[in-house]
């Protein structure tokens, strides 16, 4: 859909877009799009209203915020994952995973499980998912570890298929979990610093949160 800036406010990584476009924008918070400037990027809707959308992007984009742009559903979590709105309920939004550990794989031909144990930047610094992670992980606010909690996402994928995964190791730390649409399929797309990594096909999502105790 084009959509016509008339004015950008930014707060941080968190951009309120004014707007003309030919309709209402057929989002809702959590949902990740593709924007079209000068160049293809991604970027997370938190609030949409009549003539204006908040988003968070990276910031490197923000210049491309102007002008006539493109914006294109790239996945819904909320509506596609059953599960997702508890785990936006717990934590304010739907993360990328980034830095996040795989503690638990199981694999048939059609069904995969990953537990993944959320790192404390997940937990405290919401994030667009095309924040660039690095090798290095972020500086998170000045809290007491023991302080923080510690939440835990398992993953079941139903009706999986074109498996093109590395081996689980005894460390499997996600780089970036991506999901996206393709026909009647959802692609999932594993990035890895370490371990398990690669893509497969799915049917359906279901995730549940949990908060670990000691």
């Amino acid at each position: 859909m084009q959509i016509q800036v008339h004015k950008v406010e930014k707060k941080e990584n968190e951009y309120l877009i004014h707007y003309q476009a030919g309709g209402s924008l057929p989002f809702v918070p959590h949902d990740v799009v593709l924007i079209h400037g000068k160049q293809y990027f991604i970027g997370t809707i938190l609030k949409v209203e009549s003539e204006q959308v908040l988003i968070r992007i990276n910031p490197e984009y923000e210049d491309q915020l102007t002008g006539a742009i493109g914006l294109e559903l790239a996945f819904s979590p909320t509506v596609s994952i059953q599960g997702a709105d508890s785990i936006v309920e717990k934590l304010g939004y739907f993360p990328p995973f980034h830095y996040d550990r795989i503690t638990a794989a199981n694999m048939t031909k059609d069904q995969i499980t990953l537990t993944i144990e959320l790192s404390p930047a997940s937990v405290l610094v919401p994030k667009s998912p095309d924040l660039e992670p690095s090798a290095e992980a972020p500086v998170i606010p000045e809290t007491p570890v023991k302080d923080i909690p510690r939440y835990a996402v398992t993953f079941t994928f139903l009706e999986t298929k074109e498996h093109v995964l590395t081996p689980v190791e005894t460390e499997n730390i996600i780089l970036q979990l991506d999901f996206r649409y393709e026909e009647a399929d959802m692609v999932v797309d594993i990035d890895a610093l370490s371990g398990l990594s690669g893509s497969f096909l799915c049917r359906g999502i279901r995730a549940e949160i949990t908060e670990l105790h000691e």
